[in-house]
């Protein structure tokens, strides 16, 4: 009877540690990245994350480029699970691979301080982290990386 019990202990020891720990939050669960075409994409950001965005790709040539520019130039409104701005961005094949970097915030952000900082940290190959950015609220920020083709 002793025996059974301490068998049946250690199968409930067992099972428990059989079940696998919920996957940590990463940086690659803030934004998918849809590959629409060769050089085409379209960025959805996940649920839970802050309602606006700001996009950027900086090219290994160099170029910086925003890709969410509005006339107040203030960040849009990224509903999670809808393209950023409904939209499909092209990325010239040229350029290379491009790093995608996703800046979400608890509130509209002015868009050309946020890409001055952006440029200034690149061109000191510095990362680019929420932290580095001087932007009030909650900020955080998603990189991705993207290589386009000509066709």
């Amino acid at each position: 009877m002793r025996g059974s019990i301490l068998a049946l202990a250690s199968l409930l020891v067992l099972a428990g540690c059989e079940k696998p720990a919920p996957p940590p939050a990463t940086s690659s669960q803030r934004v998918t990245l849809v590959q629409k075409g060769p050089a085409q994409i379209e960025l959805v950001p996940a649920a839970g994350q802050p309602p606006y965005c700001l996009v950027f790709t900086i090219a290994e040539g160099g170029p910086i480029r925003h890709l969410t520019t509005l006339e107040d130039k203030l960040s849009p409104d990224c509903p999670a699970g809808e393209p950023v701005l409904g939209n499909v961005f092209r990325i010239p094949p040229r350029e290379g691979t491009v790093k995608i970097f996703v800046v979400f915030s608890d509130r509209a952000l002015e868009a050309d301080p946020v890409a001055r900082q952006i440029s200034d940290l690149v061109s000191q190959k510095q990362p680019v982290t929420a932290m580095d950015l001087r932007a009030p609220g909650r900020v955080v920020v998603e990189m991705l990386s993207f290589t386009p083709s000509a066709g």
